[in-house]
């Protein structure tokens, strides 16, 4: 497993679509990294960016990024390792629209500038259970504020999780927030998807190795969909 890590970590060097940054510049000096350059430098057009926090494997980002080629989208995580499998699939595909980021959600700000991301899909992230204040949990109150820093006015935060603790939360926290819920369902999979339009049931029909595994052990997928309203001012207030 050691060894595994260690040539996708070597891979990821090589992929002009990989980014790996320092973090003790950014944790110790303050530095910035990419803030407010992704179209300019990396994507080179004016599109949408769209960014997956906790991508995992990436293959959320990547079949995204497939269906809505005039989308720019960039898989964010910790692990460099996992996303490895999303970046070599598209390098593979010849996908110009994605990118990958490696780096901890907590220093989010130091990557994106106002308004400069369009959307944010929260997918399968880490639960942690035992964080009952969302310190950790990047699904909470504490972490929208960081996210309403670079989110454009009328952006939109996605959820979609196995956990119902999960989505319990993010109802309860969005009532004391300026964020509107545009939709949300505690089975994605039932009634739900099939109510929705073609284009969102396609959206929402995605799903990672994890995804399929929980549903073939029975368990219910939920979602939850809410849109940026005044958000100025209100990310530097105390959580």
């Amino acid at each position: 497993m050691a060894k595994d890590k260690l040539k996708r970590w070597a891979e990821n060097k090589t992929f002009d679509h990989v980014f790996e940054p320092n973090l003790l510049p950014i944790i110790k000096e303050g530095k910035t990294f990419m803030k407010g350059e992704w179209r300019s430098k990396f994507f080179k057009n004016n599109h949408p960016l769209v960014i997956e926090l906790g991508c995992g494997k990436g293959e959320y980002t990547v079949q995204l990024a497939e269906a809505n080629p005039n989308i720019n989208y960039l898989g964010i995580d910790v692990k460099g390792h996992r996303f490895n499998h999303g970046a070599r699939i598209a390098k593979a595909k010849g996908l110009k629209n994605v990118a990958f980021l490696r780096t901890r959600i907590e220093f989010i700000e130091a990557f994106f500038d106002t308004n400069e991301v369009d959307e944010i899909w929260l997918t399968f992230s880490d639960p942690q259970p035992k964080d009952d204040i969302g310190l950790k949990r990047i699904t909470s109150v504490f972490f929208w504020k960081k996210y309403a820093s670079f989110l454009k006015e009328n952006g939109i935060i996605h959820i979609k999780h196995d956990n119902p603790m999960i989505y319990e939360s993010a109802m309860e926290e969005l009532d004391t927030t300026p964020f509107v819920i545009q939709s949300h369902s505690a089975d994605v999979y039932g009634d739900y998807i099939k109510k929705v339009d073609s284009k969102w049931k396609s959206i929402l029909s995605i799903r990672t190795y994890y995804e399929s595994r929980w549903l073939e052990e029975g368990k219910k997928i939920h979602y939850v969909r809410f849109k940026a309203r005044n958000l100025q001012g209100w990310s530097n207030s105390i959580v």
